[in-house]
């Protein structure tokens, strides 16, 4: 029974910060960024899990865990490794041992921040300017390029990372069987990208959709419908939560063919930094975070939205013309963001 828990557990990690963006290591050379180590091992895990061994958190420390979360389209599509889903995945772990009160509620906690694709940045090193989504691809597809801007944006380091491509959302998804997501508004792009170069029109209803992996896999690329950008950041983070639930929902016992498939999916389009001892220690924590402690925000540019705290703007990059999002205050000034997520967790 405890190794099925413990396969549930890397399908968990996955599930906590990823659910919608998944990496295949061939197509990006068979290397793993920065660490170059081999996949998790599902044998290690389950040493460590019947031993009950597991690491300390990076950033358990600071009662606050960052993990980068890294989403690309992948091979076939085009421009497969630009990263257009950026998120740092938060999560409060408090108490370390402990993460239920007394009254039987959870205390641990866990933010999604959405930094979009279009940031105008500065490339660390040469100062040179770029769109933030182009940094993972720029650096040789390691995270580490990405994840030094991150933190110079938020103010926040960045413990662990994820790197995933969409391909493998369909995979992850049917595996489950399908998921259950609310659509808040009705989507009609017109000009949904295919993989041969042509558009399609991709629409659905609002309300609550069970979807498909290939109709996950469209929601979660689709921008040009209401909202655009900014909505699809939303509805990442919503198919997020829908994945967390449906993965903790699974019986250890019965539901172990799917559990063995997610195990399977999931190393083969998962490329990170987070060991196998680590493992049990995200997945005790992640299995007591509650829907109430579950906090959604977008860095967002929406001219209609007053509050928003970024601005778009047309610049020349690479001798082309532009588009660009930076900040109210000034295309660097990332004070607002910074503050954003250093706040999160009091956000009301």
């Amino acid at each position: 029974m405890k190794v099925i828990s413990l396969i549930l557990k890397l399908a968990a990690v996955g599930a906590l910060a990823a659910a919608v963006f998944f990496i295949r290591p061939a197509a990006i050379s068979g290397d793993r960024a920065s660490s170059h180590e081999p996949p998790l091992s599902l044998t290690k895990i389950a040493f460590n899990f019947l031993a009950d061994t597991e690491a300390p958190l990076k950033g358990q420390e600071r009662d606050r865990i960052n993990v980068l979360v890294l989403g690309m389209t992948g091979v076939p599509h085009p421009a497969p490794f630009l990263t257009d889903t950026i998120i740092i995945a938060s999560i409060k772990p408090s108490p370390v041992r402990s993460s239920i009160a007394s009254n039987g509620a959870s205390t641990s906690k866990l933010a999604l921040l959405s930094i979009p694709r279009d940031l105008l940045v500065k490339i660390p090193g040469s100062g040179a300017r770029t769109k933030i989504n182009a940094l993972f691809a720029m650096n040789g597809k390691d995270p580490a390029l990405l994840a030094q801007t991150i933190e110079t944006i938020t103010g926040q380091p960045i413990d662990y990372y994820l790197v995933l491509d969409v391909s493998g959302t369909q995979q992850i998804v049917d595996s489950l069987g399908g998921l259950n997501v609310l659509v808040p508004d009705d989507v009609n792009d017109l000009a949904f990208p295919t993989d041969t170069g042509g558009t399609e029109t991709f629409a659905i209803e609002k309300g609550w959709r069970y979807f498909d992996g290939a109709t996950v896999q469209k929601y979660l690329r689709t921008r040009h419908s209401k909202g655009g950008d900014f909505a699809r950041m939303r509805q990442q983070q919503a198919v997020i939560e829908a994945l967390r639930k449906k993965v903790f929902g699974l019986n250890m016992l019965y539901d172990f063919p799917t559990v063995l498939s997610l195990y399977r999916t999931l190393t083969a389009h998962i490329q990170t930094d987070i060991g196998e001892k680590e493992v049990k220690r995200f997945y005790d924590i992640a299995q007591n975070i509650s829907y109430d402690n579950v906090i959604h925000t977008v860095v967002d540019g929406d001219p209609k939205d007053a509050s928003a705290l970024l601005k778009s703007k047309t610049i020349e990059l690479g001798g082309m013309p532009a588009f660009v999002l930076v900040p109210k205050t000034g295309d660097f000034d990332y004070y607002s963001i910074t503050e954003t997520a250093t706040n999160i967790f009091n956000k009301p």
